[in-house]
């Protein structure tokens, strides 16, 4: 049990880490370019993400459960949803922004 926590908060950190990472390449983008990217709005799926992560390992530590089951909690599943769109709809924009043809 502890061991699947350990790798369950690895997991998480990993993906909070990538997520913080691309905020950091718009910030830097906005700063360089002058071009808006919205990094500040990167907050928001990284705070979904996590309160999803919580809570699913929160599962793990309960005597019932040996290992967090994707079906079982609909909150978590509708915070990374809705993490998921904004963070692709964050990263397409600033793909968008980054690779357009300077005139």
């Amino acid at each position: 049990m502890i061991l699947r926590f350990i790798l369950g908060i690895l997991v998480w950190v990993g993906i909070l880490l990538l997520q913080l990472i691309l905020m950091a390449i718009a910030r830097f983008f906005e700063k360089t370019s002058g071009q808006r990217t919205w990094y500040k709005l990167y907050i928001l799926p990284i705070a979904l993400f996590s309160i999803a992560a919580l809570s699913y390992l929160s599962r793990i530590i309960h005597p019932n459960n040996t290992w967090p089951d994707f079906m079982g909690d609909p909150w978590a599943n509708m915070a990374l949803f809705i993490a998921t769109l904004v963070l692709y709809s964050l990263g397409s924009l600033l793909h968008e922004q980054m690779m357009a043809e300077k005139t």
